[in-house]
């Protein structure tokens, strides 16, 4: 039987990362120059072909270095960089990322190898970033004597977005953070064989064979981490039935949203929490945390649910188990948080007391009154009455 998850439910939708955002230019001329376009809606602000400002690159032609690191940087609407390179008459392959500085690992480009190695995503939020990467194979002088290179940036990273929603007009919801626990932290990227100048624009997501880098994620040791969203508020209470919340603090209108809070995080695949058969989290599944305060409401009296009656006005976390999660390179999924139906568990590490064991962890926290009527029939009863008067004699 299938764990009931948070609160009646949970839904992941899965959006590619990508636009066809207006591609600048610098001015041209007979020096290597650069335009650039990524693929996106995914720092924990997303990286758009509008908002990226600069990058690096590194440029090889016949087992030679040509650009070794050089920042191009964008002003006024055009890439430019220090100390102008011109074209050999050899092809060139090229090779950028972004951002420049504070990647989370080491970036390892040479003539027969491109990696970024030992690459770990940041605990705090605000500090991580959308890691993009490019590649331009085989690029000419003779394709670009009145043209500049097109670098295009996938994403080598999943974007984590959150939402919630009230369905139950007697259930009152506060939510003050969300997390994400036991999902790997790192590893080492590898760059693409081809080039990545052709967008992504498939509605599946579907990216070329060859076109896309790849992860090695770390194993063994201290592999796991737990990651708190960038909620906006000290707290946000879900008053509007049926309305989703973003956690994550959307900006922007409905076609370009930004979500300046959301997680991103290594493409993996999740193992859930076996709530059924390991309580305790013993093989270390992967679990969603909502800290929260619910209340019953019936008119003006309200009664508060979650945490107790014990911590009155306080907020507690529950546990939501994911389900066998697949997040892929470039794709950002959004998980939306039902509550009105019951469901979510007691976690098998309190965020707030990592050191304590939990009392009961796997019990259920929002379990509905629901009555099951039965009426006694009536029994029987048999009583002789004598309708002859007696007499007194």
């Amino acid at each position: 039987m299938k764990s009931k998850v948070l609160l009646a439910a949970l839904s992941a939708v899965a959006l590619t990362a990508c636009n066809n955002d207006e591609v600048l230019e610098m001015n041209q001329g007979r020096g290597i120059q650069f335009r650039v376009a990524t693929e996106v809606t995914t720092k924990a602000t997303a990286t758009t072909t509008n908002t990226i400002d600069k990058f690096k690159v590194w440029g090889f032609t016949d087992n030679k270095t040509l650009m070794n690191g050089v920042v191009v940087s964008k002003s006024n609407g055009a890439w430019s960089y220090d100390n102008t390179v011109f074209w050999p008459e050899s092809n060139v392959d090229f090779y950028s990322v972004s951002p420049t500085e504070n990647i989370g690992g080491t970036v390892s480009i040479t003539n027969n190898e491109q990696k970024i190695t030992d690459f770990t995503v940041n605990t705090d939020q605000s500090q991580q970033v959308d890691l993009l990467y490019a590649v331009n194979k085989g690029e000419s002088k003779e394709s670009h004597e009145s043209s500049a290179v097109q670098v295009n940036f996938r994403h080598a990273l999943s974007q984590i977005i959150f939402k919630a929603k009230n369905t139950n007009s007697s259930l009152k919801v506060s939510i003050k953070d969300v997390r994400v626990a036991n999902v790997l932290k790192g590893g080492t990227f590898t760059y693409p064989s081809s080039s990545t100048t052709t967008q992504n624009t498939s509605a599946s997501g579907t990216i070329e064979a060859g076109t896309q880098g790849s992860w090695e994620l770390l194993t063994g040791g201290d592999k796991n981490e737990t990651y708190a969203a960038g909620t906006s508020t000290e707290g946000v209470t879900l008053s509007t039935v049926n309305t989703a919340y973003d956690l994550t603090t959307a900006t922007g209108n409905d076609a370009s949203k930004v979500y300046t809070g959301a997680l991103f995080l290594m493409p993996q695949t999740l193992s859930p929490w076996n709530i059924e058969n390991d309580k305790s989290n013993s093989k270390g599944g992967s679990y969603f945390l909502v800290n929260c305060q619910l209340k019953n409401v019936s008119g003006d009296d309200e009664v508060q649910l979650w945490p107790g009656l014990d911590d009155e006005d306080g907020y507690a976390y529950v546990a939501i188990p994911t389900s066998d999660i697949k997040w892929e390179q470039g794709k950002k999924y959004v998980y939306t948080f039902i509550f009105g139906e019951g469901g979510g568990y007691i976690p098998p590490v309190d965020p707030e007391e990592p050191d304590t064991d939990p009392e009961d962890p796997g019990k259920p926290v929002l379990v509905p009154i629901t009555f099951q009527v039965t009426v006694d029939d009536f029994i029987d009863g048999f009583q002789d009455i004598d309708m002859v008067e007696k007499s007194d004699d």
